[in-house]
């Protein structure tokens, strides 16, 4: 099988969340005896662009188109770039269709032009795969840099006629399926296929072996609540503070905030301004890190703003269920994260206005060790049969043959 994969971010874009996902999917295609047709961006300032691993290969054949390294905070810019890019790739489209048997292309805000051009060139037996990871303009609204009514509207009917074109969509949970049969997608059109934890490379990491632990001068007498990744714009800072005002008292739990976006600086400066002591703010590590960073903390907080879960989902916690960690998490009341999480005792989920609950839970946590180590425990067995690569990678795969038949 011949797949075009049409790619909206660059591999080594900092920070990129979809690196493990492009490249463990990528090989795993590869590894199945399938050749990939790969068309992608190289954005302006990144010394390279392909893994090397993936050029040698010779199933592995690739265009990239040069992108401007647009802040994100410039929406109107980086849409402009985006619409650029799909129809400065068109030409390359072109080239590789002919040999493609299916067509795979990945989420972005401008994801329509990308469908768009695909679809003028493509013939009607050929499949479009289109990957919701962020569902635009949900995410935007819902995080609230997109509060213009009008601009909603424009960019909710473009979206559409994305989700039109396209012949499936997959969506990463249960919540954005339902998003989308909101939006009056065909119920039969959506197949469900969660983002995944490399279980080939994502395991956890014993404190004495753990590189991380002396990185952040960790020691074995308090406990971590940790939340690692992009403090962008779904990223709810203020329930983070509103949980250590509560939990200032006690001395031996430490918030450990690790990472970056556009929101930590905001984020930075409201804790000096409470002048809190029990948040620790720390640097992106390295990809390679991302075990020894989950399996250090004693349990993970996951806040997220109102309105967020379904248009967009939290990809660690898989994650933290590969490295054994319970989570504490605040989304929307009813959502069906909220109850996944609660449902199968992974750790405790509340609402988004809830943070008396949430420190609660994380004071629970630390005086009941055996209680924290068992909601680990039960989110990897868990974790191993919805979040895994291996499960994962065998659905995407049957979708693609699926396309074919």
């Amino acid at each position: 099988m011949n797949i075009l994969y049409f790619a909206s971010v660059d591999f080594y874009q900092k920070p990129n969340p979809s690196f493990h996902l492009m490249h463990s999917m990528i090989t795993d295609l590869l590894e199945n005896g399938n050749k990939i047709n790969f068309v992608g961006c190289a954005i302006d300032g990144i010394d390279r662009h392909i893994p090397t691993e993936f050029v040698e290969n010779p199933n592995f054949s690739y265009y990239v188109v040069n992108v401007p390294n647009t802040k994100k905070s410039n929406f109107i810019k980086r849409y402009i770039d985006g619409i650029k890019y799909a129809f400065a790739a068109k030409k390359h489209i072109k080239k590789m269709l002919p040999k493609s048997d299916v067509i795979f292309i990945q989420s972005s805000p401008t994801a329509l032009y990308n469908i768009s051009v695909v679809k003028r060139l493509v013939k009607n037996d050929k499949k479009i795969i289109y990957n919701v990871q962020d569902m635009f303009p949900g995410s935007s609204i819902a995080s609230g840099v997109m509060p213009r009514k009008w601009m909603q509207k424009i960019f909710c009917m473009l979206q559409k006629s994305a989700y039109n074109k396209s012949d499936v969509i997959v969506a990463i949970s249960d919540d954005m399926k339902d998003k989308l049969i909101e939006q009056d997608v065909p119920k039969d059109k959506i197949e469900v296929i969660v983002n995944w934890f490399d279980d080939r490379t994502v395991s956890e990491v014993p404190w004495e072996k753990n590189r991380f632990v002396p990185i952040a001068n960790m020691d074995r007498e308090h406990f971590y609540v940790q939340y690692a990744g992009t403090m962008g714009y779904v990223f709810d800072y203020h329930m983070i503070i509103k949980v250590a005002e509560l939990l200032k008292s006690e001395k031996n739990i430490v918030f450990q905030m690790i990472g970056e976006g556009s929101q930590k600086q905001d984020f930075v400066e409201a804790v000096k301004d409470k002048k809190l002591n029990n948040i620790l703010f720390l640097p992106l590590q390295p990809q390679d890190m991302v075990s020894d960073v989950y399996s250090a903390c004693s349990t993970c907080i996951i806040p997220l703003k109102h309105g967020v879960i379904g248009n967009s989902v939290p990809s660690k916690a898989g994650l933290l269920m590969a490295c054994k960690r319970s989570i504490v998490t605040s989304t929307d009341k009813g959502s069906k994260y909220n109850l996944m999480i609660k449902d199968n005792e992974l750790g405790f989920a509340y609402g988004d206005d809830e943070p008396e609950k949430m420190a609660k839970a994380i004071l629970k946590l630390s005086k009941d060790k055996d209680l924290c180590e068992n909601m680990g425990i039960r989110g990897y067995e868990f974790g191993h049969k919805l979040y895994s690569r291996t499960e994962n990678m065998k659905k995407y795969i049957d979708l693609f043959e699926r396309m074919l038949k």
